[in-house]
């Protein structure tokens, strides 16, 4: 089989394909419909992904001001950290007056 016969088959009018170009402007309009429903999702995808990283990004930053705070104030003080330190040798009276 040469090649234009098979462009000629595949070209082959039918019902469906006379339906279709019947109803071209409908067509066109259900092509157009869901375009812009594929942008609409597209621009509500992409807002919301940068609504995250930026709620992400300014909670890092606040994170990391509270601790630089933090830390001023403990220079202020004179502290070194802000964890409570322990006195293990009140601990061991405590357990050797329950023994």
């Amino acid at each position: 089989m040469a090649k234009n016969e098979i462009k000629i088959r595949k070209n082959r009018v039918d019902d469906t394909t006379l339906q279709r170009h019947r109803d071209y402007s409908l067509l066109l309009k259900q092509h157009e419909r869901s375009k812009r429903v594929k942008r609409t999702k597209r621009f509500f995808f992409y807002t919301l992904l940068v609504a995250v990283i930026v709620v992400l990004l300014l909670s890092l930053v606040s994170y990391i001001l509270v601790r630089l705070e933090r830390s001023r104030e403990l220079k202020e003080k004179g502290e070194k950290t802000s964890f409570v330190q322990l006195d293990f040798n009140v601990s061991k009276k405590i357990s050797s007056n329950y023994l």
